[in-house]
């Protein structure tokens, strides 16, 4: 029987959280502070911590660097309140902890992410040998994403990183971080301690580019006046990122292929073959399938870099995760200007954030809220401090009412009626009616759950 430690120094809390897990067949040990929780670690077997962020002794950071010390693969699941939400990101991104709940919790989520937590503890996942690790929550650096397509982003990753392929292809939209992903499968990689090379195949200009990818011998072309080595030959058993691979001309593709096949090189103006041994991860934001019909790349080539595909959502398929990345850009550039005051989104921003399409993806958000962070002189950025396209974008839903009685209403009945309201005018879309209400879609379906909807009850 799985084992959860709870560590809160709010008793109630404790007490709460202690029966909800028991009903669901959990065995429950219980601390009140750090170092309580730590001497039960030391004595007990779990598999799972729910510790609360803000404690006397020692914080739920604290306990999370020498719960990791310990045993690094024990998930630790971190409750915080609104206002610690940045720092609770950090602990995820960069500090190994297993996920973060916001106050107040909500119970389907809590239940949720303890059952993932409880299957990578005990190496259960989906398709994957006893010995691999279940990274579906990792954040790679600056991949940020909880979203149910990150997850599988994630999953993918993990294969790719534990398995050691040799050849990913790499799609999607400009700005969805394609580079990002590249660089994370070399670093977390078997390939770490080797170099990373990257190469924009649509920044040189034709005349180059076979120089750049394999190198050139002294004299081979007017001002070739020293030998030197492409990217596959200085990569030494590192990773080759060949990013927009669909622009280059067919001639290049042809040695490419011829590359990717015999795994060597020939410098241009040379005679002498060369093995290589790289990893090569290819990037494109082009259809490529659709360039094959067109004859505009080589059929044998698309086949042969598509061996294992891997694919980036634009951010409007995945609105649930911009809470994510704004705390987290809101968090990075307070680093890079430590001078500046810490700033907080308000929940009518963020609704026009997530509501907005975001043509540019990750890295559009990331360049308005860098602007926004330097020029706005408020600690609190609303809705006048972003730009009209985005403003305008939170604009009330039309014939949205919500009747409240003389005698008073709780509010948890107001909540409800939002929720069927707004159901009712997207006619059960989820994802709609989660940005007409300011919410990420899983908390949608958690309030949904809670109160009985089904999405098929408000279809026409």
């Amino acid at each position: 029987m799985p084992a959860i430690l709870i560590v809160d120094d709010d008793q109630g809390q404790r007490t709460v959280l202690q029966t909800i897990l028991k009903r669901e067949g959990y065995t429950i040990e219980t601390a009140e502070n750090g170092v309580d929780a730590l001497e039960k670690i030391a004595d007990n077997l779990f598999d799972v911590v729910v510790s609360d962020m803000r404690m006397a002794q020692m914080s739920g950071r604290e306990l999370l660097h020498e719960i990791k010390s310990r045993d690094p693969d024990l998930p630790v699941l971190i409750v915080t309140a609104y206002a610690e939400v940045n720092d609770a990101v950090d602990l995820v991104a960069r500090e190994g902890a297993f996920y973060y709940l916001e106050k107040p919790i909500q119970i389907d989520t809590l239940k949720k992410e303890i059952s993932r937590a409880i299957e990578m503890r005990q190496g259960i996942t989906d398709e994957e040998s006893s010995d691999e690790i279940d990274v579906q929550e990792m954040y790679f650096d600056e991949i940020i994403g909880q979203s149910d397509s990150m997850r599988q982003l994630f999953k993918t990753m993990s294969r790719i990183i534990h398995r050691g392929a040799n050849q990913v292809l790499i799609t999607g939209n400009t700005g969805t971080g394609k580079g990002l992903v590249a660089r994370a499968i070399h670093e977390y990689g078997r390939r770490k301690d080797k170099p990373f090379l990257q190469i924009n195949c649509g920044a040189v200009h034709e005349t180059l580019i076979e120089s750049e990818l394999f190198g050139h011998e002294k004299g081979a072309f007017t001002d070739a006046h020293r030998q030197k080595d492409g990217v596959f030959e200085a990569a030494k058993g590192g990773t080759v990122f060949l990013d927009e691979i669909g622009d280059l001309s067919p001639h290049t593709q042809s040695r490419l292929l011829h590359v990717l096949h015999e795994r060597e090189i020939m410098r241009v103006g040379g005679v002498q073959r060369i093995k290589v041994d790289v990893c090569v991860l290819a990037a494109t934001n082009k259809n490529l399938q659709t360039a094959v019909t067109e004859e505009n790349f080589r059929e044998d080539l698309f086949f042969r870099l598509n061996v294992i595909p891997l694919h980036m959502p634009d951010l409007r398929e995945r609105s649930e995760d911009i809470g994510l990345l704004v705390d987290h850009f809101l968090q990075k550039f307070g680093q890079e200007y430590s001078d500046a005051e810490p700033k907080r989104v308000t929940p009518r921003a963020m609704s026009a954030l997530r509501r907005y399409d975001w043509p540019g993806n990750v890295r559009q958000l990331e360049n308005y809220l860098h602007r926004i962070f330097v020029l706005s002189e408020n600690e609190v950025i609303d809705l006048e401090d972003l730009p009209p396209e985005i403003s305008d974008s939170s604009l009330p839903p039309e014939d949205f009412p919500v009747e409240i009685p003389a005698d008073g209403v709780a509010l948890e009945e107001i909540v409800k009626e939002y929720i069927r309201v707004a159901l009712t005018q997207t006619g059960g879309n989820q994802t709609k009616a989660a940005e007409l209400l300011g919410i990420s879609r899983r908390r949608l379906q958690n309030r949904m759950q809670n109160y009985g909807f089904s999405s098929r009850n408000f279809k026409d």
